[in-house]
């Protein structure tokens, strides 16, 4: 008798079937559940990189090619919080589309499919317009509330922030169509396509961030007109992509409706999300006039060390989204002790990855941040940000691993329960006590103390066994076929 025991990839019942479709539509209830989620996670990877490339873009070029680099780069950094407040409830609505286009595809309803795709897209094109009036019009008071320095008159921070962050709103509907696309694709198991669309976003909009800045000298008016062409473009190509590989989704902009059933669903799946994506862009911007009352200097030093840190979470991201697609098709297949396997290896890949790339930015930190701006006050405050935040790290990505099961199975009050008590209890109130009675850089413990209340409390929730009950397959719409 052999004493050899089956490596958790090799258990038996997984055996390769038919896992992915001639389209490259990802059926992962069946086959190697590492296998699957490193296949997921790759193209991931690759778009969250080029989605970085595409964000540091607006500061690189501002903070290399405008004479006031520093304010330039504070106003970026600064207006990027309030687009993340306004776009929350998308967010949390795209989230609740892909649990149910995910759970319904591994059951292979491909009818509650489609309508979750046209009630989804009818949904945002009918909020988008009224949205972006509402933010053209409250960015004048959202920067003065985040204290941003100067007047609304001349060429200060609070003048290129509010330029920056109107035009940005003007191209809104192509930021949450391009994320509603990805969306999709990602539900279904498709990690590839969206990269495409992302590639050829982050290429355009380096080009004329480089053309609007160095060559028109447009200043934050330029990268931000770059920054809305190049998403705009990116939707359009993704509507006209989506429609000639997968025609049996039935995407059309012309053929739209909302259906009650998956509404009603999708509204609770949706409507925490979105409370919790809204309670972190509020305090997001709490903690952003905290550091906007440091000055210039500090806010440009904590904008590019963030940007940094978000290269650290990378493969984090990208394997948050792959547990999360991967727990919802085996949700709902009932494949439980599937979804706990899938849950323990992505940790220990993430747990890993985190390792190497934080140690490599602690190495290199002072060297990365150059890149954004030379002015040593600036790189000092960044370093500052990276020594504290980055060691403890490994909180959250355990957090985030967490939460990802509890999401794909259809626990969405559980990313806001973690977010009130991690973010809105504890970091934003610690932040302000620790520049109280230290210093403005000691609020950047702030981040890893919310972290671990925040990992306990998903860990405590995960234990209980509460997520492995959802089930959100919707077998029987109820409705004639024109709804």
């Amino acid at each position: 008798m052999s004493n050899e025991v089956p490596a958790p990839d090799d258990l038996p019942g997984q055996a390769e079937s038919k896992e992915t479709d001639r389209k490259g539509l990802t059926d992962m209830t069946v086959g190697r559940p590492l296998g699957h989620i490193v296949r997921f996670s790759i193209p991931l990877l690759i778009g969250n990189v080029f989605q970085q490339f595409y964000n540091m873009a607006d500061s690189i070029i501002v903070g290399n090619f405008m004479e006031n680099r520093d304010a330039a780069q504070a106003a970026v950094n600064t207006g990027m919080p309030v687009i993340f407040l306004i776009v929350a409830l998308f967010a949390g609505l795209g989230m609740g589309a892909t649990i149910l286009l995910s759970q319904n595809y591994g059951a292979k309803q491909m009818d509650a499919v489609r309508k979750t795709i046209r009630t989804v897209y009818t949904l945002v094109l009918s909020i988008s317009v009224p949205l972006t009036i509402l933010g053209i019009v409250i960015t004048p008071s959202l920067m003065r509330l985040l204290g941003v320095p100067g007047s609304e008159l001349g060429d200060g921070t609070m003048d290129m922030a509010i330029t920056y962050v109107r035009i940005i709103f003007i191209g809104l509907i192509g930021s949450l169509g391009y994320n509603i696309n990805a969306g999709i694709l990602q539900g279904l198991g498709d990690s590839k396509t969206p990269l495409r669309f992302l590639i050829v976003s982050t290429v355009i909009n380096v080009i004329l961030d480089l053309v609007f800045v160095a060559v028109f000298n447009w200043g934050v008016a330029g990268v931000a007109i770059a920054t809305i062409i190049a998403q705009a473009f990116s939707w359009i190509y993704g509507i006209w992509y989506i429609r000639k590989k997968y025609p049996e989704l039935e995407l059309s902009l012309l053929r739209l409706g909302v259906s009650r059933p998956i509404l009603s669903k999708m509204l609770r799946l949706s409507l925490p999300s979105a409370i919790q994506q809204s309670l972190f862009s509020i305090g997001t911007l709490f903690m952003q006039r905290l550091v906007n009352e440091g000055g210039e200097s500090f806010m440009a030093g904590f904008g590019n060390a963030t940007r940094i840190d978000a290269f650290v979470f990378l493969p984090i991201f990208s394997f948050f989204a792959a547990l999360t697609t991967f727990t919802g098709q085996n949700m709902g297949k009932g494949q439980v002790a599937r979804v706990k396997q899938g849950f323990r290896l992505t940790l220990a890949v993430s747990l890993g990855a985190y390792a190497v790339i934080a140690t490599l930015t602690i190495l290199f930190g002072r060297a990365l941040l150059g890149m954004f701006n030379q002015t040593e006050t600036v790189i000092e405050y960044g370093m500052n940000y990276i020594y504290s935040v980055i060691p403890f790290s490994f909180l959250i990505i355990i957090q985030f691993m967490l939460v990802a099961v509890m999401r794909g199975s259809g626990q969405v009050m559980v990313p806001l329960f973690t977010t009130i008590i991690g973010f809105i209890l504890i970091r934003v109130p610690a932040a302000y006590l620790l520049t109280e009675y230290f210093d403005k850089t000691k609020m950047f413990y702030s981040y890893p103390i919310g972290w671990m209340l925040s990992m306990t409390a998903a860990a405590v929730v995960y234990a209980t066994g509460r997520w492995q009950r959802k089930s959100l397959v919707i077998r029987d719409l109820g409705e004639s076929p024109a709804t």
